[in-house]
């Protein structure tokens, strides 16, 4: 763990906005990464259903004539620390992919070859302790500052051997080598909500994998989406997070020439082989040596990676550059022979081994030093639990808008039934109103929390592969944090419509009818929690949680009598949570009422609730029943849920 204090000099220039840091105050053991012959193969045929389904695949995709698909081919070279090696291709040439393997989170696939650390064959427990991994695209929660989303982060990734103020000041650490303390209490922000600039918002993501001081740092497309200056301003970071003794990885795409010059080490890539690695300010010498010169005022990124990319906008040029992606790699598979012919009898000449014994000590060993530590899952419970709340009550758009939701909805229903009047004409109107409470408002959560959960899904997935937590801590602190919120929404829902629509007044029946709708909208909730965590996209969930929710809906007992339902669809009506509300309902408000008959004959007469329920086949049960039906509806819903966040990949997609 880094030691001493941070020595900071900030230089601040208005206009150019430019900040001076002192990166001489953390010590982390050297970690130098080699790679020999490694050849990664990804087999479709090996993938199980629910791979397919998260892959949105189709049961008539589901073929079995798809071919292995070699990503990567014979790609070999060695970073030592202090580097930093930039890896650049065209889409598809497999530079993601190298820097998931090296990192060990490749999802499936073989791997073949050899990977070392330090010259020790590297396992995927090993690289995890002492490497961090920076996806392409920023994973934060928008309505935390930077400050509190480092800490937050921190709590759960430092040893709780370290107190709070060691925590901060560590924080405070990566704050100050990255340059952010004039924004460290501005909130970070996203495309809905203004905060941090894009550059800004990167460099906390680095941040957030700088927090444990890692060895080796793995970067996909840092400078994705961000301007000129806010990318060199980037890189210029990295550059110098990989002098102060860290192996630095990146992919990038076609960087600028004043980027280029930052990088100490460059490799090309096409079609996961390689053609081009070694360093940077020779490679224009060495394709010029090969007979492709780089024409003058002419980008060398740009030129080589567009002369390593095959050209399908035509039979002729596809012919012609894939001659010239061949003969690449032909001519740097034959230099690159010849220096590990050079290199062998090198190293027979000293009398040394390239691999050195796993029995023998090595500085990557000390990264495991932390693990002993770990925040275990209460604390992991008790910094979610934290964070979750703080995250909700930050997000006043989306708070608002429930709030009008609830209370509109309320209103809007109260004075459609405004004082309901107690003779024969009404009768139906009473159970309309408790068919409408009791479904309305538990249709609109459900669409609400599904778009927010595949929403949190961009940060769950990522932190959940990154071992900051488990599916359980999550779970609880996830549930137990909404239930405040939850109980605010429903009181606001409940209370406006209960006095307009004329409800008794009275203290047993507001509190029943409260529990009874609290449940509805809970089981709702639970609903839309199941199908986020078990389907791959937004529209899938929607079309699960719909699916249900329209069965249910319709076997509720207000549109079909409970007794003309199929017999053999009768059991939908048993477990619709919607039935029983609706049913508790009922007994709760119309069960002790009394209709006047007015005009009507006698015999034709409903007078008192009783005989109304029996009307709609709801008799025989009682609000204690209902309500015991709803809980266990939603323990069923909760388990459902727990167990797809456990076994079910929570990947982030799209649609």
């Amino acid at each position: 763990m880094a030691a001493g204090s941070a020595a900071i000099i900030e230089e601040t220039d208005v206009e150019a906005n430019v900040y001076a840091i002192d990166f001489s105050f953390n010590q982390r053991p050297s970690v130098n990464i080699g790679v020999e012959n490694l050849n990664y193969t990804v087999n479709p045929k090996n993938m199980s259903v629910w791979q397919r389904i998260s892959a949105l695949q189709f049961p008539w995709e589901w073929t079995n004539d798809c071919e292995p698909r070699t990503v990567l081919k014979n790609v070999s070279f060695s970073v030592t620390s202090g580097k930093m090696l930039a890896v650049l291709g065209s889409s598809g040439s497999g530079k993601t992919s190298l820097l998931d393997v090296l990192a060990g989170r490749n999802d499936g696939g073989e791997v073949r070859g050899e990977i070392y650390l330090n010259d020790v064959a590297r396992t995927n427990s090993m690289i995890r302790s002492c490497s961090a991994y920076v996806r392409q695209d920023d994973r934060l929660l928008a309505h935390l500052t930077v400050k509190e989303t480092l800490m937050f982060v921190a709590q759960l990734k430092l040893p709780t051997t370290m107190s709070e103020k060691q925590v901060e000041k560590r924080v405070d650490m990566v704050i100050a080598e990255l340059g952010l303390r004039h924004v460290s209490d501005t909130k970070v922000g996203n495309a809905e909500s203004r905060g941090v600039s894009g550059g800004e918002r990167r460099r906390v993501s680095i941040g957030v994998q700088l927090l444990l001081d890692p060895s080796i740092l793995f970067l996909d497309e840092p400078t994705s989406g961000l301007d000129a200056f806010t990318a060199h301003h980037l890189v210029e970071t990295l550059s110098k997070l990989a002098r102060n003794n860290r192996t630095v990885l990146l992919s990038i795409h076609q960087p600028r020439s004043d980027i280029f010059d930052l990088f100490d080490l460059m490799m090309i890539m096409t079609g996961g082989r390689q053609v081009y690695f070694g360093e940077a300010n020779k490679m224009v010498d060495y394709f010029t040596e090969k007979g492709f010169p780089c024409p003058a005022l002419t980008n060398p990124c740009d030129y080589y990676v567009d002369l390593a990319t095959i050209d399908c906008t035509s039979d002729v040029t596809e012919t012609d550059s894939t001659d010239t992606v061949n003969t690449l790699i032909q001519r740097y598979e034959t230099s690159r022979q010849l220096r590990n012919t050079e290199r062998g009898l090198s190293l027979e000449s000293d009398g040394t081994s390239g691999v050195v014994s796993p029995d023998e000590p090595y500085p990557v060993m000390k990264m495991f030093e932390n693990l002993e530590h770990s925040p275990g899952p209460f604390r992991q419970f008790s910094v979610l639990y934290r964070r979750c709340t703080r995250n909700l009550v930050e997000d006043y758009l989306f708070l608002t808008a429930q709030f009008i939701q609830a209370l509109s909805m309320s209103v809007v229903v109260g004075l459609v039934y405004f004082k309901l009047g107690l003779d024969q004409n009404t009768v139906r109107d009473w159970f309309g109103l408790m068919y409408i409470i009791g479904a309305m408002y538990p249709y609109l959560v459900i669409l609400d929390l599904i778009a927010q959960y595949h929403n949190e899904r961009h940060y769950l997935y990522y932190e959940m592969e990154d071992g900051l937590y488990g599916p359980t801590p999550y779970y609880f602190a996830k549930v137990l944090s909404e239930l405040p919120l939850h109980s605010f929404f429903v009181v606001v829902y409940v209370i406006p419509v209960f006095f307009l629509a004329g409800f008794t007044v009275d203290v047993k029946v507001f509190f029943q009818v409260f529990a009874i709708v609290f449940l509805l909208v809970y089981c709702s909730r639970s609903l839309a929690m199941l199908s986020s965590a078990l389907m791959p996209t937004f529209t899938l969930s929607c079309f699960f949680a719909q699916t249900f929710f329209s069965m249910y809906i319709m076997s509720a007992g207000f549109f079909i009598n409970l007794e003309n339902i199929f017999s053999g669809l009768k059991w939908v009506s048993s477990i619709s949570y919607l039935k029983w509300g609706f049913q508790g309902l009922c007994l709760t408000e119309i069960q002790n009422l009394t209709f006047s008959c007015g005009a009507v004959p006698a015999s034709l007469c409903i007078k008192t609730g009783e005989d109304a329920l029996k009307l709609y086949s709801l008799e025989g049960n009682t609000v204690l029943d209902a309500c015991l039906v709803l809980l266990g509806s939603i323990s069923v819903y909760l388990v459902i849920y727990y167990l797809g966040l456990r076994f079910v990949k929570q990947k982030p997609h799209q649609m």
